[in-house]
């Protein structure tokens, strides 16, 4: 492939080509170069480091021949067909999930007059105490997904999994009972196992649903996502308790043992700093609110 550095190029990055430009050039067939930057996959071969156009040099990366296109009219017709493509199979998935609701919206319907006499069972009620600089974190996160549209880099520094290990390492050490460590170990396993069941439904922010279904369909979603999100979960324990039949002696359990993890990460506010956020292509950014 004739590119040289500085060269425009088309590069893919998941589905999707972008736009970006030749920073460098390795070729092993000229003697090539010593960078220990270059992944090994790739130093028997002629590859290129690029730069995403628009996107931070963060992103900056080695790419071999299969993922980099000359910048071409006929290229950059393919990278518009992939964005229609992907549109396209985005609201066909919508569309699927659609239906099923507006039948079973018409079943609720056509059984409202036998249920207006019914009492709708109501949950048990439960109260978490999550401090100030918590608060201040979550609305922090909203704000730089929601307005500054970035992302979380996937995957985390400090994976839920990794986070709730530690925490249980160093609260157990702490736990004289037999009783009150199975307690923990417990209510341990089993956030993360409802964190694994939940993210994609209740803890992500509609911007980030692209990037969920480009980078982390594989592997449970504890050893990708990290504290922001494991926060996320917290915060909304009050209401999804109040979903379940749990007993008050569970739900005592439950406030206790989240109380004490909230303040373990009050602590260490270093699991939820500024620079875990990426920026995001204006192409990202339409993909996904347009989704």
């Amino acid at each position: 492939m004739p590119l040289s550095v500085d060269d425009k190029c088309l590069a893919f990055h998941g589905p999707l080509l972008y736009a970006a430009k030749v920073l460098k050039v390795h070729d092993p067939s000229n003697g090539g170069d010593d960078d220990e930057e270059i992944p090994p996959h790739l130093k028997d071969q002629q590859c290129f480091y690029i730069h995403y156009r628009g996107w931070k040099s963060s992103w900056d990366e080695w790419v071999g021949h299969d993922r980099i296109r000359e910048y071409t009219e006929e290229n950059l017709e393919l990278k518009k067909q992939l964005v229609q493509e992907t549109k396209e199979a985005s609201n066909a998935k919508k569309k699927a999930v659609s239906k099923p609701k507006k039948i079973e919206a018409k079943k609720k319907r056509s059984a409202a007059t036998a249920l207006q006499e019914e009492a709708l069972p109501t949950g048990p009620r439960i109260t978490i105490h999550i401090s100030h600089t918590l608060k201040s974190i979550l609305v922090d996160d909203w704000e730089r997904i929601t307005k500054d549209k970035k992302l979380i880099e996937l995957p985390c520094k400090s994976t839920v999994a990794e986070v709730l290990n530690d925490y249980y390492e160093e609260a157990s050490a702490k736990e004289i009972s037999p009783v009150t460590q199975s307690q923990l170990k417990e209510y341990c396993d089993g956030i993360k196992l409802y964190f694994d069941c939940s993210l994609s439904a209740i803890l992500l922010y509609r911007f980030e649903r692209l990037q969920y279904a480009n980078e982390a369909a594989d592997g449970p979603a504890s050893s990708i996502y990290g504290a922001i999100h494991l926060l996320r979960l917290l915060s909304s324990l009050p209401e999804l308790v109040s979903l379940t039949a749990m007993d008050e002696r569970g739900c005592d359990v439950v406030v206790q043992q989240t109380d004490k993890l909230l303040k373990w990460l009050t602590e260490r506010k270093t699991l939820f700093e500024e620079s875990n956020y990426i920026n995001t292509s204006s192409q990202y950014e339409g993909m996904a609110l347009g989704m």
